[in-house]
């Protein structure tokens, strides 16, 4: 599913109108027939069915007046409150507005401060406010009488619907301009714009309801999109199809270099989660010390124990016997608790330089590529790379909190600039592809902050490369089972006690679900 910015959008609905002959007083319509059907499911049952709608001068107010008219002719009782003077709506909401004056629907004005009290009293006797006050075209600080008028909507205890984005989120960005309406619902139109998905306007959305309003898929193809939503269609058409003529070998091999002393953990749930995920098989260097520890957790997992130059950690004192030991594989991941040393980034150098099997970069090797950067280039094969924002921050330099604003456009850059896929961690996980291509999941919890979640993740995607899925396809597809199976396990443990083995027993779990097998 694509995801718009507010400029898309606006384009969108002008090439719909304007090539595909799809007149904007029909899409209007189209929206909030599509909104009353939500607000009437949040009436329907209660005694008390009065709705106020308020509305601004635009079209998402426009849209606001359709909801006006098919409320009413329902019987629903409804008051109108218009955040301006009626004589500045223009276009197709105007039509609208001439429309629900003429069926003497109760209209008030907002605009002094006196008109505040009297819409103070009138919104403590409706059930439910919607809001239409802004659309995605607000670029400016919301001050003046249109904050006092949404800190009213958000004291008022009522359930808020906001019409395609919370009035005062950034459609581009999901930065709280000044203040925002608090939404119980939001009824998105079309497609998901950034600001419906991104950190802080995510916590004034509420519940995402999607709502197809007549635009055709040829105007989103011929738009040539390349932000994605993942979702649960899109991942069950990703996963491979087993068939009943197979074997291990159908499945794929993966070589997992992870685990140190202190750090045996890291190695363990990423091969778990890598058999989890559905790979045929894996193999795994160990240091001789710790081979005992992960035979015996590791009893599907094949241990390849190497003599240790630095007592606990793999390195490059038999590089000839993992360069062979690597050979037959489908995928090769690198870093889950490796620990950080000279010997580590002696290793992904040798292997980086012999292979061109994909290859999955986590933690460790994360941090060896920051102190080396210039192994990046070395890089030949398709490479995943799954940072959280700290080991972003080190690999490119940038700090944490511009990273953390601008999530999508630094995933993409990376990824374009060294030809790789990057996962970059975090609420609203986004995938970035070498060609520009971009996927934001939605699944998750607060409850996977927590060690060892990353190391799950690795797990999976190595998994599902070995399955022979393209590893830009793979990410998208591991985020989202990865984010269910930890949304499986915070119903069972709640999100305080979920540990990251709660994650990889929910993994097999969460494809079941997914699949359908």
């Amino acid at each position: 599913m694509k995801i718009v910015n507010g400029e898309q959008i606006k384009e969108l609905d002008r090439l719909t109108m304007d090539e595909f002959s799809i007149p904007g007083i029909l899409l209007m319509e189209h929206a909030g027939l599509a909104i009353t059907q939500e607000i009437l499911k949040s009436v329907e049952k209660r005694k008390n069915k009065e709705v106020a709608i308020v509305c601004g001068l635009g079209n998402n107010g426009g849209d606001g007046f359709v909801v006006a008219r098919h409320l009413f002719h329902k019987g629903i009782p409804v008051k109108v409150f218009i955040t301006g003077n009626p004589s500045d709506i223009k276009g197709d909401a105007k039509i609208n507005y001439d429309i629900i004056h003429k069926l003497n629907i109760d209209i008030q004005i907002l605009i002094g401060v006196n008109h505040l009290k009297k819409f103070s009293d009138a919104v403590k006797s409706c059930r439910v406010i919607v809001d239409g006050i802004f659309g995605t075209g607000l670029k400016r600080e919301v001050d003046g009488l249109l904050k006092e008028i949404i800190q009213t909507i958000n004291e008022s205890g009522k359930k808020v619907i906001a019409i395609d984005i919370p009035s005062g989120i950034g459609a581009n960005d999901g930065a709280v301009y000044g203040t925002a309406v608090k939404a119980d619902q939001t009824v998105v139109l079309a497609l998901p714009k950034i600001g419906n998905l991104s950190y802080p306007g995510v916590d004034y959305v509420g519940e995402m309801i999607l709502k197809d309003i007549g635009i055709p898929k040829k105007a989103i193809e011929k738009m040539q999109l390349n932000r994605n939503l993942i979702t649960e269609e899109m991942v069950k058409e990703i996963m491979p199809i087993r068939k009943r003529d197979t074997h291990k070998g159908s499945y794929g091999k993966a070589y997992i270099v992870a685990g140190s002393t202190g750090m045996t953990g890291a190695a363990i749930l990423s091969c778990e989660s890598a058999l989890r995920s559905g790979a045929g098989l894996i193999k795994m260097p160990v240091p001789q010390s710790l081979n005992t520890i992960m035979e015996t957790r590791l009893t599907e997992v094949i241990t390849v124990p190497l003599p240790e130059f630095k007592k606990g950690v793999v390195g490059i004192s038999d590089i000839e016997k993992i360069l062979k030991t690597m050979e037959e594989s489908n995928v090769i991941a690198v870093g889950p608790g490796s620990g950080r040393s000279r010997e580590l980034e002696e290793l992904l150098r040798n292997m980086l330089e012999h292979t061109s099997t994909p290859m999955v970069l986590d933690a460790d090797a994360l941090n060896a590529l920051a102190n080396r950067k210039e192994l990046l280039s070395l890089i030949k094969s398709q490479t995943v790379m799954t940072p959280h924002v700290g080991e972003m921050a080190r690999l490119t330099g940038l700090e944490i909190d511009y990273i953390n604003n601008n999530r999508i456009e630094v995933a993409t850059e990376f990824a374009k600039k060294w030809n790789v896929v990057v996962i970059l961690k975090g609420a609203r996980t986004v995938v970035a592809g070498p060609k520009g291509e971009i996927f934001i999941n939605i699944t998750g919890n607060p409850g996977m902050a927590t060690a060892g979640s990353g190391d799950v993740l690795t797990g999976i995607v190595t998994g599902l490369v070995a399955q022979g899925i393209d590893p830009l396809k793979a990410a998208a597809a591991a985020v989202y089972i990865h984010g269910t199976a930890g949304d499986l396990a915070a119903k069972k443990v709640g999100e305080y006690g979920l540990v990251a083995s709660d994650i990889v027993k929910e993994v097999p779990f969460a494809i079941k679900e997914i699949v359908g097998r």
